[in-house]
């Protein structure tokens, strides 16, 4: 059974046509939606605002709850959710969408598993938990580094929100292993790599009307970790005609990038701006082992928009679905970065192939319909 599959097991099949968005009735029997995602802003809120924006679009109102320690220390998940759903009169699912580091500085978010736990216990069947994990917990760092110490306390958290959840989803295979080993082998856990959170255009320009410039965005620390090892590359890319590497995002710019490469750094840009630009280049640049793939929206809206990935970081396995050379390109030596249009179109339309199993729209009718489960007889009135 491949990825798509084990997702299609917990959640409904791929809709045909956007036309299907019809089925779902506002404030029908089913449950209402309300999204947990941690304080501020970041990749994990802009997922849920897209998703939040595709339910709107079928009709179907959700809401986004933004917790910390100090939010429930005042009050707590269960009281809240108790008046949203005596406001609502319906029955309610909670998307609690979970990274460690985003609920606590280093992970040891015990107090979101008590919470979520007292939830359930409170208001029993009145509430569905359906988890998305976005990442699990640190893994393979060096003793002299804090995260090999906290591990086996995020682990456990992890393990305890996922047995806590009537639903669990997460986003690479290498995170599926290992939740299904910590849920009951009755539930199967679903597995969909991340959407594009600036957007999934229907027609892109082509390989040969794009400029062959290299782009680079995303959070600061991951910009200048891919940009850090660029250098080594230097050669082979401009053999290939590269000469410029656009940085995009917020912080600083990356200091010490090759000679014979020009480096302009944009900022922050407007989602239609990040659109325009993608639109425009040949490739896109990131540092990420390939078993995280799935839970990158840099890569996603790479693929999404076009451009060919050049990865920095080690080669590895194939896995999700993902081909070496076949859907992006790791950076070794001057064969492997395409050399004609004809050629990066290949990879291109081989990653937008890819991508097409999990846009936006799907994910959020699919997550709707398993939050909004069949309600049973005693849970009818709240």
């Amino acid at each position: 059974m491949n990825a798509h599959d084990r997702f299609a097991t917990m959640l409904p099949a791929q809709p045909d046509t956007a036309a299907t968005a019809t089925t779902f009735t506002p404030k029908s029997a089913s449950r209402f939606i309300v999204q947990l995602v941690p304080p501020g802003t970041g990749g994990i809120r802009d997922y849920a605002e897209c998703l939040q924006r595709e339910w709107l679009t079928m009709g179907i109102d959700s809401q986004l709850m933004a917790l910390g320690q100090t939010d429930v220390a005042a009050r707590s998940l269960a009281d809240r959710l108790d008046d949203l759903m005596r406001a609502d009169g319906r029955p309610c699912s909670l998307v609690l969408h979970f990274s460690g580091y985003g609920f606590h500085l280093r992970g040891l978010c015990f107090w979101l598993a008590n919470e979520v736990e007292s939830a359930r216990a409170k208001l029993g069947p009145r509430l569905r938990v359906v988890t998305m994990f976005h990442e699990l917990f640190a893994a393979g760092r060096p003793p002299w580094k804090s995260a090999f110490w906290v591990s086996p306390f995020q682990a456990r958290i992890a393990s305890r929100l996922a047995k806590a959840s009537d639903g669990v989803c997460t986003n690479t295979e290498l995170h599926r292993h290992w939740l299904q080993t910590q849920v009951d082998h009755t539930v199967e856990v679903g597995v969909q790599a991340v959407f594009s959170t600036i957007g999934e255009p229907d027609t892109i320009p082509r390989a040969d009307q794009r400029r062959l410039q290299l782009v680079v965005f995303g959070a600061q620390s991951t910009r200048h970790r891919a940009l850090a090892r660029l250098p080594r590359h230097a050669a082979a890319l401009q053999q290939r005609g590269v000469t410029e590497v656009i940085e995009v995002g917020t912080g600083e710019r990356y200091q010490g990038l090759a000679a014979g490469i020009a480096h302009r750094f944009m900022g922050r840009l407007d989602t239609k701006e990040l659109q325009d630009l993608l639109e425009a280049s040949a490739f896109g640049l990131l540092d990420y082992p390939l078993k995280y793939f799935g839970k990158s929206t840099v890569f996603a809206a790479y693929a999404a928009h076009g451009c060919v990935s050049l990865n920095t970081a080690d080669a590895e396995a194939d896995t999700d679905g993902l081909r070496d050379g076949t859907h992006f390109v790791t950076l070794g030596n001057t064969d492997a970065i395409p050399a004609s249009a004809q050629a990066r179109q290949a990879v291109a339309e081989a990653a937008r192939a890819w991508y097409a199993g999990h846009r936006s729209h799907w994910q959020a009718q699919a997550f709707a319909e398993h939050c909004q489960a069949r309600i049973t007889q005693d849970v009818a009135h709240v």
